[in-house]
């Protein structure tokens, strides 16, 4: 069975990307560039139809800046894990608003409503929680401010254990000055 998500990948400077795809290597087991998920698989839509509404929610989304500068442990009991979590402060809420907008109308069975949105990049995942806090406790005590912004989304298409990019929708430019 096919299935899409939508997927934010930021662009940071070389040395903050750099760093981010080791924290997730050594501590997360992915080997992949950083990503803000926006919405998971759930909506029993072709690839058209799934295009044209996340098109048409981020057509007047402006493009995105975020600063991460916390960690924080979130359990997720699906797989029995404690996930680390770098969360922006500053964007927080311009990925809110874009995560709501992308679940109204045909994408709304996508919506996970038993958890709580947190906009967020996974760096480590722990089968104790101990260990989560004691990452993510090593991360606030450096004070770090990692700088981001989110240009496009990326829809991918999920066919069993094989996930590729389908489209990628880019977000309103700031204009002139932003």
């Amino acid at each position: 069975m096919t299935t899409f998500e939508v997927a934010a990948a930021p662009i940071f400077d070389k040395k903050d990307h750099d760093r981010l795809v080791q924290m997730r290597r050594a501590a997360a087991d992915n080997r992949g560039a950083p990503y803000f998920t926006l919405v998971f698989p759930g909506a029993e839509l072709g690839l058209a139809e799934f295009t044209r509404h996340v098109t048409a929610a981020a057509k007047l989304v402006k493009r995105i800046k975020f600063v991460l500068r916390s960690a924080v442990v979130v359990p997720d009991p699906q797989v029995r894990s404690y996930h680390v979590f770098l969360v922006p402060d500053e964007g927080f809420g311009a990925i809110i608003r874009l995560y709501e907008r992308l679940h109204a109308g045909a994408l709304k069975p996508c919506l996970r409503a038993e958890l709580a949105y947190i906009p967020h990049l996974t760096v480590a995942s722990h089968r104790d929680p101990d260990s989560a806090r004691r990452n993510a406790a090593a991360l606030n005590a450096e004070a770090f401010a990692i700088p981001g912004r989110i240009e496009e989304l990326e829809i991918l298409r999920i066919e069993g254990e094989v996930i590729r990019r389908a489209a990628t929708v880019p977000l309103a430019s700031a204009g002139l000055f932003g």
